[in-house]
């Protein structure tokens, strides 16, 4: 493994803390888009608010399922 001189940790240890971290912003984005949804199905009634509900909820939970694979194989 190849160390940084500076702060003496691995490359590849770097790496593994941005790509959680960025998995992390990406189950925020989701979790607006759950919000986001929500309100619109508030605000508009257009007959169809339980397949973009389901939609809305399913990816938010790949999105905590991605990050909880990528914890471990990490």
């Amino acid at each position: 493994m190849e160390t940084v001189p500076l702060i003496g940790l691995s490359v590849w240890l770097i790496a593994k803390i941005f790509v959680l971290i960025a998995l992390g912003l990406y189950i925020v984005f989701a979790a607006v888009i759950v919000k986001q949804v929500n309100l619109m199905i508030k605000t508009i009634k257009v007959g169809f608010e339980a397949p973009i509900k389901l939609v809305a909820w399913g990816h938010l939970l790949f999105a905590l399922g991605i990050f909880v694979v990528a914890t471990i194989i990490l």
